[in-house]
């Protein structure tokens, strides 16, 4: 039950922040958006709120033990962060929640990337609270900051601004030779005669010329916007200069009007022990997605065990792309905690608690 791009956890972060917009309340055990009336509600006297650090990483690791959560993995990147915060909550000096925000688009977007509270504690009012207290420290502490803006995988319609969707494509790869793997796909979609083509690597003048270009942001990018692993960029020079700084695979089918382009997310262990592996496509030309798909995979390094493959792609593609995963590459139907991720953004200055 985290937020963001952990994969169980996104229910969770659309309740809670829609509540936190919305109406009082908290979320329940039950169905996402419905208060539990029948728990204790935490009072914000109850709770003790302070800004992470290093000597927390135990506690929070401790909250984390679904497949694919990914927030132990950034947890110290994520400390040293510039115009970061990760909030953490207490109750009575043990850890029970924590939510994190980061400053981007110049300064002008806040974005709200992980929102977990204890099992023990959920449907108390503690993930509200939390995220509460860290939006009043960001308008206090960034006061030039206008939005604020997450993913969800519920369609909110009652005032949020829906920006763009995507598609999520969960797959298991199988623990084989993946480059002779990817050989085979690509031979054989030779042999078919369907198109194919080396993608291109992007190094950082490639990627600021195509993610800055108006025609990429206008047609592939979902409402003109970058997404890397749960979290909304503005394509801007500052923010690629953020993720410029992460280790992430760029690739696109051609650097002169690409037809898809993609990050490839370093992959990292989740709290299971599985090696994860996430990758944002952008682009409706199936032949080009398929490709740049397959160069993806081909950049993972040697593993010796199963991967997680969390592909999110435009949903008009995601009938084809799953035939394409599942039927032409044998490649098993993972775990699938959600199906779409939908773009959403308010205005910060707003308080509708």
């Amino acid at each position: 039950m985290g937020l963001s791009l952990s994969t169980c956890n996104r229910a969770m972060m659309s309740s809670v922040i829609h509540s936190y917009l919305r109406a009082p309340g908290g979320r329940p055990m039950g169905r996402p958006g419905v208060r539990s009336y029948t728990t204790r509600q935490y009072s914000e006297s109850d709770l003790d709120f302070c800004l992470a650090t290093e000597k927390d990483f135990g506690q929070v690791q401790s909250l984390y033990n679904d497949e694919t959560d990914y927030m132990p993995s950034v947890y110290h990147s994520w400390l040293r962060e510039r115009n970061r915060m990760v909030m953490l909550a207490k109750h009575q000096g043990q850890l029970i929640g924590v939510c994190s925000s980061h400053i981007v688009d110049d300064g002008q977007a806040n974005l709200i990337e992980v929102l977990k509270v204890a099992a023990s504690e959920r449907g108390k009012g503690a993930a509200r609270l939390t995220c509460t207290h860290l939006i009043d420290l960001v308008r206090a502490r960034y006061p030039e900051v206008k939005k604020q803006r997450f993913i969800t995988d519920h369609k909110l319609n009652r005032g949020l601004c829906v920006l763009g969707k995507q598609s999520l494509i969960s797959l298991q790869v199988p623990s084989i030779n993946v480059p002779t793997l990817i050989s085979e796909v690509i031979s054989n979609m030779k042999k078919r005669g369907d198109e194919y083509y080396e993608p291109i690597p992007l190094q950082p003048d490639d990627v600021r010329l195509i993610f800055l270009n108006r025609t990429v942001i206008d047609t592939l990018l979902p409402g003109g916007r970058i997404v890397q692993r749960g979290s909304v960029f503005k394509p801007l020079e500052s923010n690629l200069d953020i993720l410029l700084k992460r280790d992430i695979v760029w690739r696109a089918d051609r650097k002169v009007n690409p037809r898809a382009v993609s990050l490839g997310t370093a992959p990292y262990r989740d709290p299971m022990g599985n090696c994860v592996f996430m990758i944002n496509m952008f682009g409706q030309d199936l032949s080009a997605v398929k490709c740049v798909f397959l160069s993806q995979l081909q950049s993972l390094p040697p593993l010796q065990d199963n991967v997680i493959c969390l592909l999110s792609v435009n949903p008009s593609l995601s009938p084809q792309m799953w035939e394409f995963c599942i039927n032409e590459m044998g490649l098993e139907k993972g775990k699938q905690y959600w199906n779409d991720e939908i773009i959403v953004e308010d205005d910060i200055s707003q308080r509708y608690y």
